[in-house]
């Protein structure tokens, strides 16, 4: 059997800030909003993932998180499956409660005022795209079919027709896992070669962003620790501690992860040896931070001039 998740789920670039700038400063409520929504969504991708690597049995490559362009048009599919005879796309969602479906006026709420982005109209879009797309590179042959998946058991969509390709979190198991493993053919050079190009075609950095501004001297200083993303952090010995939940990181650990938040976060800036001191505050000694970025990093320049990439 050929299972295998080709292009993995990581955190995008713009979940990554977020939680950055939600540790480091003050952020309005469309923002903790904006936050909280990227987050969510992650953690039901990533539970899809889970359901998908447990229960495949089939020959398949999984492709997580493609951003893709056709004609101007740039569109996202969160899971893609490749078997022999069909791909099977996947918008996921990890609503929770209860939420009302309005096929009519193409709404989709949860009482008394909540309302999000009809699915459905999401899906035919991207479908559309996604079979111009594969047209275009020459797979237009291979039959599609797209899915919203519900992953959150505790969400209900009343008044939703049975028609609509949606897969509530009860039917996961019957038609995603044993609709997958009902392919029983092997894949070919082919197939792979598809899988290849959209690895080729997805873009690394989203044409849109809703990340708000930032400057450095508004950001917090400090290390964030790395289980619950409070900056409450403290030096013992070799060991960074989180006042908060009691979490130890080594230091070489927690200074490498601070030298790449502060890179993610100012692109443009150099990382030297008293900017990250600056920027991780507590710690004392500057020898320790130039002895762990010279281990990890490339050094550039000499004396007062160095700087690490």
């Amino acid at each position: 059997m050929w299972t295998m998740f080709y292009k993995v789920r990581t955190e995008s670039k713009e979940l990554k800030i977020m939680k950055s700038l939600n540790a480091r400063k003050n952020l309005a409520d469309k923002e903790v909003r904006y936050f909280s929504n990227l987050r969510k969504g992650y953690e039901g991708e990533k539970h899809f993932d889970q359901l998908l690597g447990e229960g495949l049995q089939c020959d398949c490559l999984i492709l997580c998180d493609l951003l893709l362009q056709i004609n101007n048009s740039t569109f996202q599919i969160d899971s893609l499956v490749i078997t022999s005879n069909k791909i099977f796309a996947y918008e996921i969602k990890n609503h929770e409660d209860d939420f009302i479906y309005d096929g009519k006026n193409k709404r989709m709420f949860k009482k008394p005022d909540y309302e999000v982005p009809d699915p459905y109209i999401q899906l035919k879009k991207n479908d559309q795209l996604l079979r111009k797309w594969l047209q275009e590179k020459g797979f237009g042959d291979i039959s599609l079919v797209y899915y919203v998946a519900f992953v959150n058991p505790r969400f209900t969509l009343y008044q939703a027709s049975p028609d609509l390709p949606f897969i509530f979190p009860t039917q996961l198991q019957r038609d995603v896992i044993e609709t997958l493993n009902s392919n029983s053919s092997k894949l070919t050079g082919r197939h792979k070669r598809l899988a290849d190009q959209l690895i080729n075609s997805h873009i690394i950095d989203p044409p849109y962003s809703q990340v708000p501004t930032y400057s450095y001297e508004e950001l917090r200083k400090g290390i964030t620790c790395a289980q619950c993303n409070l900056i409450s952090v403290f030096i013992e010995g070799v060991d960074c501690i989180c006042r908060n939940c009691g979490n130890k990181e080594k230091l070489r650990d927690a200074v490498v992860r601070s030298a790449e938040e502060y890179r993610l976060l100012f692109p443009n800036q150099r990382i030297t040896t008293n900017v990250l001191q600056e920027w991780c505050e507590v710690i004392e000694n500057k020898r320790r931070i130039s002895r762990i970025l010279m281990k990890n990093y490339k050094r550039i320049g000499t004396s007062r001039w160095t700087y690490f990439e």
